[in-house]
């Protein structure tokens, strides 16, 4: 118990010490307005397994200071490391920093611990020693636990392949299912254009047809009125040369009756 004192007011030192260092080396952040607001506690919730009195103490702010990103990580990095000074490595957290209160809220994730770390070590341990009516030392204890532990890592990485196993399955499976569906719309998108293509073809036959059949009575026409034309110049023409002819008989006639006229 005693070393763990002394560990938590080392650990409490360094961490004032990091925190003072940060606001010395800053001086602008008293100026910062919003962006460094002025924290006067750090709480922690979340936490089964460690005594709440000491990890308040171990993130003690003293008079407060102003907070930036950077303390937030650090403060976050601080307590990984007392649980994982207690035997608890696999821990999650993240902070939240509430401006109105002046306080920034660490929650803590125990779940990976409570599943595959010393919390369900100790419990099976207690648990088979009730049953059983066994007295164990301290150290016969931790012999078990840590034995415990080793298989719990083992299972988790058995659990991990296998998930991650079944995860590429999956995901193989979804792909497989993503590409049929995508040739499938591939399909249907070339008979759509195919059928497009067709429906296009048939209308430009049918304009051509329709074009030629125009151009054919036009042309029907246009000679009609042309043969009416010529046949009328050819009566109007064979007019004229009979009147011609009629005029030359007659001066013919008159240069017999009176010639040298």
């Amino acid at each position: 118990m005693k070393s763990d004192r002394t560990f938590h007011s080392q650990g409490n030192l360094l961490l004032a010490l990091l925190f003072s260092a940060l606001f010395f080396m800053a001086p602008e952040i008293s100026a910062a307005g919003n962006s460094r607001p002025f924290v006067k506690k750090i709480r922690v919730v979340g936490n089964t397994l460690i005594d709440s009195y000491d990890v308040d103490n171990y993130l003690d702010l003293g008079n407060g200071l102003n907070m930036t990103p950077e303390i937030m990580d650090l403060a976050v990095s601080e307590l990984k490391a007392n649980y994982n000074y207690h035997g608890y490595p696999s821990i999650g957290a993240y902070s939240i920093l509430r401006i109105k209160n002046g306080v920034m809220t660490i929650k803590v994730d125990e779940g990976n611990e409570h599943r595959w770390g010393k919390p369900r070590a100790e419990r099976a341990v207690l648990k088979r020693a009730f049953l059983h009516d066994i007295t164990l030392t301290e150290s016969k204890k931790q012999e078990i636990v840590e034995t415990l532990l080793k298989g719990y890592q083992k299972q988790k990485k058995i659990e991990d392949i296998v998930v991650g196993f079944l995860v590429g399955k999956q995901r193989d499976r979804i792909e497989e299912i993503q590409s049929q569906e995508k040739a499938v719309m591939r399909e249907n998108i070339a008979a759509k254009v195919k059928e497009f293509q067709t429906i296009n073809k048939n209308l430009e036959d049918h304009e051509i047809r329709r074009v030629a059949k125009m151009r054919d009575r036009i042309v029907s026409a246009g000679l009609k009125k042309i043969d009416d034309s010529a046949e009328g110049r050819a009566k109007m023409i064979s007019n004229e040369y009979t009147d011609l002819d009629e005029f030359l008989d007659n001066l013919m006639f008159e240069e017999m009756l009176k010639p040298g006229l």
